[in-house]
C-alpha cells in the first residue's frame, strides 16, 4: 500500500491538485510596483505583509512541484532561488490582491463543501474510495498539514468564485462567435513535397579553401577572451573518510534501538457530538441517540461523520483522526480504543470535548528496526561526522599554508593531497569546477592574477574547499582554425543546403506558374509528394509544421510553395491547393458548443487579466 502511495504521489492528478495551492495568475508587469529597501518582509499588498518566510515557503513548494513534475529531466539551475523568486512573489502578490477584493465582496467558502471536495477528489482515492492515510501521505510529501491544505483550498474556492464572477461577465457577440466558428471549421487541401537533407547537394561547400576563406572573413566570430590555466588543491570529505571504531558503534546502538522502536498504534475515526450554547440537555441527548441508532442500523460510519459530526476538521475526512499509540487522546477515549476490535464502533464515550463514537479502523503491532540496519546507519553517521571534523581541521591548515607560502606545493605536501591543473578558462566561462563563478572571480582577482599570490580558500557546495594559483595567462585573441574547423564545416553545409533549397523553391514556383502540377514536378525532380484533403486545424495526420504552414497561407495563395523545416528531418515544400470556407453546418452540435465555450473562455480570460491589472493599478503594492 505504501508503494502505491509513493507512486500515486507522482501522478498527474496529485501534481494538479497540489499545484493549485500556490496560484499562478497572469503576470501584468512591474509598473504598479513600488520598490523599497526595507527588509521587514518580502512585499506589502494593501497594507498586508507578505513575509520572507511565506515567500521562502512558497519557493520551496514550487521547487518540490517542479522536481515532482520533471524529475531528472529538470536542469538544476531552474530550481535556483533567484530564478524562482520573481514569479513566485508575483503569484503571492496577485493572490493577495484577489483575496483582499474577495473579502471586500464577502465571498465565502463552505468548509463542508471543501471537505466533500477533498473526499470526492480522485487524487486522494485508493481502490475507488477516499483514503485518509493516502491523503495525509500526499500532503506530507508536499510539506503540508491537513489544516494548511484545507485553508488553502477554502481560499482557492473563494478566488475561483471571484474569477468566475468576473469571467462570466464577458460578453461575446453573435458575430464574434460566428467568425470563430467559421475559422475553426475551415478546411484546406494541402499538397507538399518531401525534401531529404541528402537531396540537397553540398559537395565542395566544405573544401579546405572554403573553410579558410570563411575563417578569415569571420575572424571576429572566433574571438577568444583572456584566459588562465590554474593549479588548485581541493579538499572534500571523501579525502578524510576513515574506518569507524566498532566500540563507538556498540556504544550508540542501544540508545538507537530504543529511539527507533515503534509502539503499537491504532488508527481510529470518531463522530463528535458537542452540546451547543443554545441547546438544552434533552436536545443534546436526542442528537446522541440519533447517531447511536444510525450506527446500530449499519449505516456507513464515514457518511454519518460527514453529516453529523461537530468536529469539522475530521468530519470532512469521514471522522478520521489518524493514529494513536495510547498517549494521544484523553484517557476515556484511549481506554475505549483498547477495548475495540478492528471494525468495531464504541458506545458513547464522554470527554470534556463532548460525546464520541469511536471506530477502530486498523491496529499495527509494535515494530523494531533490525540491529544490522541501525548499525549501518550509525557507522555512516560516525564516519561522516569524523570526516567533517578532519576536513575542517585540514581546511584551517590549508588557509594558513596558502597565506604564508608562495606556491601550492608545500601546502599539498603538508596535507598529503594532490595538486590538479585546470583547462583554460575565462572570466565568464570554465569547465569542471571552474564552472563555479566564485573560483573564476578568485582567479582573476588582482592579488592572484596580477600579484601572483595564492587565493584564499573558497568554499563551494557539497563541502568542497578550493585554493588556487594562476600558472599561465593566455592573452585574448582568436581561436585557432583547427579548433573551430568542425563548427565552420557545419555552417558552410547549412548555408549550401539553404541556398540549394532556395533554388529548388524558385524552380518549383516557376513550374507551377507555367501550369505544371505539383505531382509532375515531383516526378521530374525525383521527389516524394503527399496530399491531405479537407484538413482541419486539428488534423493529426500532417506533420505539425506542414499543418501550421498550410493554415498560415493566404486563402488566395494556391499557386506557390513555401519551404519549412520538419522536426523529423529534412524539409517540406507546402502548397495550399484549395480552401473550403467554414460553416457551422459542417460541425456537430457538440463541436459547435465546444467552440462557443472556447470563445467565451478566451474572452473571460482576457477580462480577468484586465481586472487583475486594474487591481494592481488601484492597489498599493510595495516590493522590498
Amino acid at each position: 500500500m505504501l508503494q502505491g502511495m509513493r507512486e500515486g504521489a507522482r501522478s498527474p492528478w496529485i501534481l494538479v491538485i497540489i499545484g493549485l495551492i500556490v496560484l499562478s495568475f497572469v503576470l501584468t508587469g512591474a509598473e504598479s510596483l513600488t520598490f523599497n529597501g526595507s527588509q521587514s518582509g518580502a512585499a506589502e499588498v494593501n497594507g498586508e505583509e507578505i513575509s520572507l518566510n511565506e515567500l521562502q515557503f512558497a519557493i520551496e513548494r514550487q521547487r518540490r512541484q517542479l522536481s515532482e513534475l520533471y524529475g531528472d529531466q529538470l536542469d538544476p539551475s531552474f530550481l535556483d532561488d533567484d530564478l524562482l523568486r520573481p514569479s513566485v512573489l508575483n503569484g503571492l502578490i496577485e493572490q493577495a490582491l484577489l483575496s483582499d477584493y474577495a473579502a471586500s465582496l464577502e465571498i465565502a467558502s463552505s468548509p463542508k463543501a471543501v471537505g466533500r471536495a477533498i473526499t470526492g477528489n480522485p487524487a486522494f482515492q485508493l481502490d475507488g474510495g477516499f483514503s485518509a492515510e493516502y491523503y495525509r501521505d500526499i500532503l506530507r510529501s508536499n510539506g503540508l498539514t491537513n489544516s494548511q491544505y484545507r485553508a488553502d483550498q477554502e481560499n482557492l474556492d473563494r478566488l475561483q468564485k471571484l474569477q468566475s464572477f468576473v469571467s462570466e461577465a464577458a460578453f461575446v457577440t453573435p458575430m464574434e462567435t460566428q467568425a470563430s466558428i467559421n475559422v475553426a471549421a475551415e478546411r484546406r487541401d494541402v499538397r507538399y513535397l518531401v525534401v531529404d537533407d541528402t537531396t540537397l547537394a553540398v559537395e565542395g561547400a566544405t573544401s579546405d579553401d572554403a573553410i579558410s576563406a570563411y575563417y578569415d572573413s569571420n575572424i571576429a566570430q572566433f574571438a577568444q577572451p583572456e584566459r588562465v590555466i590554474a593549479s588548485y588543491i581541493m579538499l572534500t570529505p571523501e579525502l578524510y573518510t576513515q574506518p569507524v571504531d566498532p566500540a563507538e558503534v556498540v556504544a550508540q546502538l542501544a540508545d538507537a534501538l530504543a529511539e527507533y522502536e515503534s509502539k503499537a498504534e491504532s488508527e481510529v475515526a470518531h463522530i463528535l457530538i458537542t452540546q451547543m450554547d443554545d441547546e438544552d440537555a434533552a436536545g443534546y441527548q436526542t442528537r446522541i441517540e440519533a447517531v447511536s441508532a444510525r450506527l446500530s442500523s449499519g449505516e456507513d460510519f464515514a457518511a454519518i461523520a460527514q453529516e453529523l459530526s461537530d468536529d469539522i476538521g475530521s468530519a470532512s475526512l469521514g471522522g478520521d483522526l489518524g493514529y494513536t499509540d495510547g498517549s494521544v487522546f484523553p484517557d476515556a477515549m484511549e481506554d475505549a480504543i483498547d477495548a475495540l476490535a478492528i471494525g468495531q464502533v464504541s458506545d458513547a464515550v464522554e470527554t470534556d470535548a463532548g460525546t464520541h463514537f469511536i471506530l477502530l479502523k486498523q491496529r499495527t503491532a509494535a515494530a523494531q528496526v533490525s540491529d544490522e540496519v541501525l548499525r549501518a546507519e550509525i557507522e555512516d553517521n560516525l564516519r561522516s561526522a569524523q570526516s567533517q571534523r578532519d576536513l575542517l581541521l585540514a581546511v584551517d591548515n590549508l588557509r594558513d599554508a596558502v597565506f604564508t607560502a608562495d606556491d601550492l606545493e608545500s601546502a599539498a605536501a603538508d596535507l598529503g593531497v594532490a595538486i590538479t591543473k585546470s583547462s583554460p578558462f575565462s572570466r565568464d566561462a570554465g569547465e569542471g569546477i571552474f564552472d563555479e563563478v566564485a573560483l573564476r572571480e578568485a582567479a582573476f582577482a588582482d592579488d592572484v592574477f596580477i600579484e601572483d599570490n595564492n587565493s584564499d580558500v573558497i568554499e563551494l557546495s557539497g563541502s568542497r574547499f578550493v585554493a588556487l594559483r594562476v600558472n599561465e595567462r593566455l592573452p585574448e585573441g582568436s581561436k585557432p582554425l583547427q579548433e573551430v574547423r568542425g563548427e565552420i564545416m557545419a555552417t558552410l553545409e547549412r548555408q549550401a543546403r539553404e541556398a540549394e533549397l532556395e533554388g529548388l523553391v524558385a524552380d518549383v514556383n516557376a513550374a507551377l506558374a507555367a501550369g505544371e502540377s505539383l505531382e509532375s514536378i515531383a516526378e521530374d525532380k525525383d521527389l516524394e509528394w503527399r496530399v491531405e484533403l479537407a484538413a482541419t486545424r486539428q488534423n493529426t495526420l500532417l506533420p505539425p509544421e506542414v499543418l501550421q504552414a498550410a493554415f498560415a497561407k493566404q486563402a488566395s495563395d494556391t499557386n506557390s510553395v513555401s519551404a519549412i523545416g520538419v522536426t523529423s528531418g529534412g524539409y517540406a515544400l507546402v502548397q495550399l491547393a484549395r480552401v473550403t470556407a467554414g460553416s457551422a453546418d459542417t460541425l456537430l452540435t457538440s463541436e459547435r458548443q465546444a467552440l462557443v465555450d472556447e470563445v467565451q473562455q478566451v474572452q473571460g480570460d482576457l477580462l480577468f487579466t484586465e481586472f487583475l491589472a486594474d487591481l494592481r493599478r488601484r492597489g498599493t503594492v510595495i516590493v522590498r
